[in-house]
Order: C-alpha cells, then structure tokens, then sequence
C-alpha cells in the first residue's frame, strides 16, 4: 500500500472516456486508508496511513474544485455548490491534522469526524451529483481528458517540488 496518492487506479490510470469511474476509485481508496488508519493501533501504520489520507484528499479536491465542479455545475447547481461547501468543512479539519503530531488523542477523533464527512460527501456525490452528470449533456471524454491533464500537472508540479526539497537536504 505505498502507492503515492494517484496510483491507486489499474495501470491504464486515469479513464478518459469514465471520468466519474476515476472519481470513484479515489473515493474507494480513501475509504480503505481511513479503515486501515483508525482500525489499527500500530503507531507505524498510522504515520503512515495519516499523512496519505491528507494528501489524497488534497489532490482529489483540487481536482474536483478546479476541473469537475465547473465543468458539472450545470447538471446540479445547489448540489454542486453543498459539495464544494462540504470540500470547504472538509479542508479546515485537514488544516488541522496538518499542524498536529499523528498519534496525539486529538489527532484520532478529528480523523474519525474526517472520515465521517468524507464518507457522507463521499455519498452525496455518488448517489446524486454522478447520476445528474450522467444523465446531463456534458461530454465526458472531454470532461476526463481535462481532469486527466489537471491531474497530470498537480503530479509532476508535486514531483518538482520533492526533487527541490530533497536536494536542499
């Protein structure tokens, strides 16, 4: 399970032509971190687990916030606009968990409130934004190349910035 954030999917990466697909299994898989960081006592495992969750959500937020949201607001635009709300409830307990120690009492309940948002936003965009876009006009393959090329960007502009930080080390 050391798989950087975005290699979660099948080896074809990120369906062009399933954007929702894609979205789905980001949503899975954070799902399945959050189970194996607040089922296990294992203080490796939750140094581990902690800091992946926090940045797989990361990615997939900026993802949803710049490319899907915008491009689906018109399948939905109140429900568009509570996720984007829930995105923004979501972050601050982030911000949070940024700034303390994995491990601290604190730490554990604000990731159980974490994963509890998520799994309900988690819900909300499953069982009714997704079936919306799809039912909507919107050209998915279009849809899927733009967030496949967002998605794309954030990785390497990642990659850059861990090469610079390892070198000044």
């Amino acid at each position: 399970m050391d798989m950087e954030p975005h290699e979660h999917r099948s080896s074809a990466g990120f369906p062009v032509d399933q954007p929702l697909e894609a979205l789905k299994a980001d949503h899975h898989f954070v799902r399945q971190l959050f189970e194996r960081y607040l089922s296990t006592h294992d203080m490796k495992v939750k140094q581990e687990a902690g800091p992946r969750i926090l940045a797989l959500l990361d990615m997939h937020a900026n993802l949803e916030e710049t490319v899907f949201y915008p491009k689906v607001h018109e399948a939905d635009p109140s429900l568009v606009d509570h996720c984007e709300q829930e995105h923004q409830e979501a972050r601050q307990m982030m911000d949070q968990l940024s700034a303390m120690n994995v491990g601290d009492a604190q730490y554990d309940q604000l990731m159980t409130q974490l994963r509890d948002s998520v799994m309900h936003h988690v819900e909300s965009e499953e069982q009714s934004l997704f079936p919306k876009v799809q039912q909507s006009s919107i050209d998915m393959t279009a849809l899927g190349v733009q967030m496949q090329a967002f998605e794309a960007s954030m990785v390497s502009s990642q990659a850059r910035a861990s090469d610079q930080s390892t070198r000044r080390t």
